[in-house]
């Protein structure tokens, strides 16, 4: 039974697991694998130059979504969900395209329910790790689950097996959501995800599994009513060998907070922290270690900033000790997706804005310093709408972005994949944003200290489209 006080930790010495028989994976034609042509800046005078290299979108007559893209062997990995191959109401998609952005081949999992894949990493001995949530139709009521899928570097299945918290039974299904994943240094896979409790709250779930998807240990951690890990890019290991989880928490009277929670190697809790206003809403969306040990969080607020909500980075210390955070953003929503540490220990963040937008949305790239000042920032879209959400750094100024566009306007939406370079040439003394002013804002356990970025030398790529291809 749980103790009964703020934070606990639940060690649970089984895990429900099935293995899947894969019935109805398969691969789907791609409807369209379109370039966007013509990509240009706009006439503001920039800063540094962003010069899209490639960009290909992928996606059948209906929906696709992109979650996470890692760079592998000959090109990329993209996981993410398709509504386009005929299987269920959703499949998960994994997705592989060419070091050019040209399409090599699609897999795609799942039943006749929802099923989304979030996060793929590489493995060590080749091929992928697979996290996703799949949604089990032979329980007593649709019980959803954390599937774990070890493909190939071909896209041959290894292993594929669906695993249930510590409060599902065969007799009261109630369902788990499947997203990060991250690969030990002796080839264990460890999950971070939510778990639903028997009397319907959610908790935030960490297990671990052997390379071959036995289950080793399984833990959960619960603050308020509904604890979520809630995205693909919430997980990481840390150097001391343990791992940090971005979540938030929730209580239906209060507010949604940014939690930030440490554990040694075997999920066992070392600290954790809250971070947020207690009437407003803030939600992480990603997590890095830094290099001095300490992290930083990506997150989107409606609490504080310019507009209807903005980008937060958080950053801290090893311990979670608030260093300083800092919002990102205008008058309108604009928000962040995942956030990576660069060599000079600044950070670069993918996300999507409407204050920058050309009209219904933009995917929006910012570069700050070690401090989270905005060096620069670019936007890439039409008038259509579009977003970002992941991304990948591959070294000499160049990033690869996963993101989503509704080609022409058409009512679904396809996976946008960009090649980005930044000519990152910043004249010195050139004011990074414009206007920057600071407010102080008295919070839970913390006193922050955010600065509001407004409009800083925005670039935006306004894209002229060619005739699809079928």
């Amino acid at each position: 039974m749980k103790p009964q006080n703020y934070f606990f930790n639940v060690l649970i010495l089984g895990l429900f697991v099935t293995s899947l028989g894969l019935a109805s994976t398969g691969v789907y034609s791609l409807l369209k694998t379109n370039s966007f042509a013509n990509v240009k800046a706009c006439d503001e005078e920039p800063y540094t130059e962003a010069i899209v290299l490639w960009n290909e979108t992928f996606g059948g007559y209906y929906t696709e979504s992109a979650q996470s893209i890692i760079k592998c062997p000959e090109g990329y990995a993209v996981a993410g969900w398709t509504n386009s191959s005929g299987k269920g109401d959703l499949d998960i998609l994994l997705l592989r395209i060419a070091p050019d952005g040209s399409y090599l081949w699609n897999k795609t999992f799942g039943d006749v329910g929802e099923d989304k894949g979030f996060q793929v990493i590489n493995c060590q001995a080749g091929g992928f790790a697979l996290a996703s949530t799949y949604l089990n139709v032979t329980a007593p009521s649709d019980n959803q689950d954390f599937l774990v899928t070890r493909i190939a570097g071909d896209g041959t299945v290894l292993w594929n097996y669906s695993y249930s918290g510590p409060e599902q039974t065969p007799s009261y299904w109630i369902g788990d959501l499947g997203r990060s994943i991250v690969e030990c240094p002796n080839g264990d896979l460890v999950c971070a995800g939510v778990t639903l409790t028997a009397i319907g709250n959610c908790d935030v779930w960490l297990f671990r599994l052997s390379s071959n998807g036995i289950g080793l240990w399984d833990r959960t951690f619960h603050n308020w009513d509904i604890d979520r890990c809630y995205t693909p890019h919430s997980l990481v290991q840390c150097s001391d060998n343990g791992f940090a989880l971005a979540c938030y928490t929730y209580n239906s009277t209060q507010s949604n907070m940014v939690w930030l929670i440490k554990t040694n190697a075997a999920g066992i809790h070392q600290w954790n922290k809250t971070y947020g206003d207690l009437i407003g809403y803030q939600r992480p969306e990603g997590l890095v270690e830094c290099s001095d040990q300490g992290f930083a969080i990506i997150a989107n607020t409606q609490s504080f900033g310019a507009g209807n909500s903005d980008a937060w980075i958080i950053r801290t210390d090893r311990f979670g000790v608030q260093l300083w955070n800092k919002t990102y953003g205008d008058t309108e929503e604009d928000g962040g997706g995942q956030i990576i540490e660069m060599a000079d220990y600044g950070f670069t963040f993918v996300g999507g804005t409407h204050s920058y937008d050309i009209e219904q949305g933009d995917i929006w790239l910012v570069r700050t310093d070690v401090d989270g000042n905005v060096l620069w920032n670019h936007t890439m879209g039409d008038e259509y709408g579009n977003s970002g959400g992941s991304l990948d750094y591959e070294g000499n100024s160049t990033y690869i972005i996963a993101g989503g566009t509704n080609y022409v306007g058409e009512p679904f939406g396809d996976i946008w994949i960009l090649k980005v370079y930044i000519n990152e040439v910043i004249p010195s003394g050139t004011p990074t944003s414009s206007s920057p002013f600071v407010g102080f804002i008295i919070s839970f356990e913390i006193l922050f200290i955010v600065a509001i970025v407004q409009k800083a030398k925005t670039k935006k790529h306004k894209i002229k489209k060619q005739v699809k291809s079928r």
